[in-house]
């Protein structure tokens, strides 16, 4: 299998941090814990962070070119002295961009400063508005390092640093942040009033939750998180948060027993689909069975049954709807292994009431999307009791759940999947860029891959059928939830490659399942 899309390690991911996903406070704290109890000197820690971000300067400045390192104060700034040191000691011709006055900077910061300085590296006034004015214009630089400011930004960026920011914005040039694109709040990714659009971001120790959420995937380009020597140990306080991996889709690709029949993994129920909708059932039990579902029934109302029979040849199909006894159709539903609720569902309000009355006497794993959030949004009291559940709305639907707006839920993607996991006693995975999946004991996992071509009309249908298949295979929840949600981004990432992303189609997605399984490249290197 191929690396996720859109996050490398620096220099491999066998470290403590590489897949942990941590708050600023929480990298604070662990950087104080090894200075302080391991006794690893702050500034050896600054050299190894400095060390890794030249380095990945340095292969994007080979073949000449001139590199800016834009110094904010702290330790951001204190990094990027050590990347231009660093840099003008391999022969790369560098600018320091001072951002704060001389007298500001201090202690490990103000000696890799004066080390710069004492070296020969240009260092250039950029502490306010007239001394910004006056830097080399547009197309003189061919790199610029954004360490103007970290991942402890809380206010709204004033002053010099919000001039240099402007500065940083306005040039030509590949620009790499250090920790986090200046301007961004290290917890939500949101902009504190002006923030870098950088092309690639070189996150120290671990990543941050605010390069998945908010702004952060946007202004953040590719994020490469680099080991700083940063003991495991030191980050034993953060919370249980962490980027899907291979580890966790693994499951998905057991190798079949030789002496398998279809009975050994899983009938998959769907329960959706009607007159005018039933693309969406069909697209679910499509990739049920290209999960590696045994076999996938869909359970649809009777006027849509001729319309949905023939259409897909390996899926079987029967009537079932708000006419349908309730405990007549709790019986037939428990007879499969796992299930899918909403997909092209019926909006009536008679089927509302209808689902509602069904879903706590369903045993079965069920998968809930789709029209099926909808309708149990306006009847929460269907939630009480019934089987495990795995739910996966978009943003609007969580934001019906949780009675706030779509706005909402984005301004705290974290927040809101965790509140509804809780809520809802159920697995949330929460769709969208980076999309979340949480458990009501505080997991969270984080999928690294995806694309915003998978934005597109039937990209749920197949995920709800993928996490589905697992389900009826013999994976719990969470583990279900977590393969299906990375091993779909990945397909979304490989039919991009091939295709591009602006005619991105959900069977696309689709078809290229199998081919994620069989390895098949999903990234670029």
């Amino acid at each position: 299998m191929s690396a996720p899309t859109g996050i490398h390690f620096v220099p491999e991911a066998g470290w403590p941090g590489a897949r942990r996903v941590v708050t600023a406070a929480e990298m604070r704290a662990a950087d104080a814990w090894t200075i302080d109890t391991l006794g690893v000197p702050g500034v050896a820690l600054m050299e190894c962070a400095g060390r890794a971000i030249a380095a990945v300067v340095a292969r994007r400045a080979r073949g000449g070119g001139r590199v800016a390192v834009a110094c904010g104060g702290g330790n951001n700034g204190g990094d990027g002295f050590v990347v231009a040191r660093l840099l003008h000691g391999w022969g790369i011709a560098v600018d320091v961009l001072r951002g704060r006055a001389v007298d500001d900077y201090a202690g490990d910061a103000a000696g890799n400063l004066r080390a710069a300085s004492h070296l020969g590296v240009t260092i250039r006034a950029a502490d306010d508005d007239a001394a910004i004015a006056a830097l080399p214009p547009p197309g003189t630089y061919d790199l610029v390092v954004d360490a103007v400011l970290g991942t402890g930004l809380s206010g709204e960026v004033r002053g010099a640093a919000r001039g240099l920011i402007g500065w940083i914005n306005a040039q030509a040039a590949t620009v790499v942040a250090v920790d986090i694109a200046s301007g961004l709040c290290g917890d939500t990714g949101r902009v504190l009033g002006a923030a870098v659009r950088a092309d690639h971001t070189v996150t120290l120790g671990a990543s941050k939750l605010g390069h998945w959420q908010g702004h952060g995937p946007e202004y953040g380009g590719r994020l490469l998180v680099a080991d700083i020597g940063i003991n495991g140990s030191a980050l034993d306080g953060a919370g249980d948060r962490w980027l899907l991996s291979d580890a966790d889709v693994a499951p998905a690709f057991a190798p079949r027993a030789r002496d398998a029949h279809k009975g050994t993994f899983g009938h998959v129920g769907v329960l959706g689909g009607c007159l005018g909708r039933l693309g969406a059932a069909r697209m679910s039990a499509d990739a049920a069975l290209r999960a590696g579902a045994g076999l996938v029934s869909v359970a649809t109302t009777p006027d849509a049954l001729a319309a949905l029979s023939g259409a897909v040849y390996e899926v079987m199909v029967e009537a079932l709807g708000p006419t349908t006894d309730v405990d007549e159709a709790a019986a037939r539903l428990n007879a499969r292994d796992a299930l899918i609720i909403g997909p092209g569902m019926d909006v009536s309000d008679a089927a509302g009431d209808w689902l509602a009355a069904l879903l706590p006497r369903l045993r079965r794993p069920v998968v809930v999307d789709a029209d099926g959030l909808n309708h149990l949004a306006r009847r929460p009291e269907a939630w009480k009791g019934g089987p495990p559940r795995v739910v996966t709305p978009h943003p609007g639907e969580a934001g019906r759940l949780l009675g706030s707006s779509a706005a909402q839920v984005q301004d705290d993607r974290v927040g809101a999947a965790r509140a509804l996991s809780e809520r809802l006693e159920a697995v949330v995975v929460l769709k969208g860029a980076h999309s979340l999946v949480t458990t009501p004991d505080g997991w969270l996992g984080i999928c690294p891959a995806g694309n915003p071509g998978m934005a597109t009309a039937g990209a749920g249908d197949v995920l709800a059928g993928v996490i589905g298949a697992l389900l009826a295979r013999g994976l719990p929840p969470a583990r279900a939830a977590a393969a299906g949600v990375l091993w779909h981004a990945r397909a979304g990432d490989l039919a991009v490659r091939r295709g591009g992303p602006n005619g991105l189609r959900a069977r696309d997605i689709l078809a290229a399942l199998t081919d994620i399984e069989r390895g098949a490249t999903c990234c670029d290197d």
